[in-house]
């Protein structure tokens, strides 16, 4: 796939097909977030986790259950997306990471010399490895809620299921699997304001 199309054709897709992709698929998105750029080259500060355990994904969804307790609270922080995304309801524990077969999380060490590049650094391995997603065929979802929501409840926090190494801190992560449905052509344009400084 050239790359103007796979810029076209990424989407975030919010429901996935249990089916598990394969482990050459899996090599390439890891490669693929390997090759992103990092802020000071601080590589040895990220650490990538690849999570294929539904019960590990459920348990990560607790803090999110109760912050988005209901489509009023979901509504008021995830906007438009709320229609797409479930919320608990009774005894339900909806996936909120889709359904989708393999999430890989993005950690960064903990740090204060540079405040705030740890964002920059893992939203760019993120980005590189949905591009990739995308070039494979792939569907993918850049996933923010649920460790948003663990970092503002500590009480549901179940960051040591990641058996990270020491001083590191899940930011974000990309769920990625076959789409449910097929995802074809490109979706909306988005557009952004902008404005230019000319001499």
């Amino acid at each position: 796939m050239e790359f103007e199309e796979v810029l076209l054709r990424r989407r975030s897709t919010r429901r996935f097909s249990p089916a598990q992709i394969t482990e050459a698929q899996l090599k390439k998105l890891l490669e693929a977030a390997e090759r992103a750029p990092v802020g000071s080259a601080m590589y040895q500060d990220i650490h990538l986790t690849v999570v294929r355990d539904q019960t590990v994904l459920l348990r990560l969804c607790e803090a999110a259950w109760e912050r988005f307790s209901s489509a009023e609270k979901l509504r008021a922080v995830a906007g438009k997306v709320a229609e797409k995304t479930p919320v608990r309801s009774g005894k339900e524990k909806p996936n909120l990471f889709y359904g989708a077969p393999t999430v890989i999380f993005v950690s960064h060490r903990r740090q204060t010399l540079q405040p705030g590049i740890e964002w920059a650094n893992a939203a760019s391995v993120v980005s590189q490895m949905h591009l990739a997603a995308t070039a494979m065929g792939l569907g993918s979802c850049y996933m923010w809620g649920a460790l948003e929501s663990m970092r503002m409840l500590p009480q549901f926090d179940h960051t040591e299921l990641l058996e990270l190494p020491s001083d590191f801190a899940p930011l974000m992560a990309l769920a990625v699997g076959y789409p449910a449905e097929a995802e074809t052509g490109a979706p909306p344009q988005r557009t952004f304001s902008i404005n230019y400084i000319d001499p």
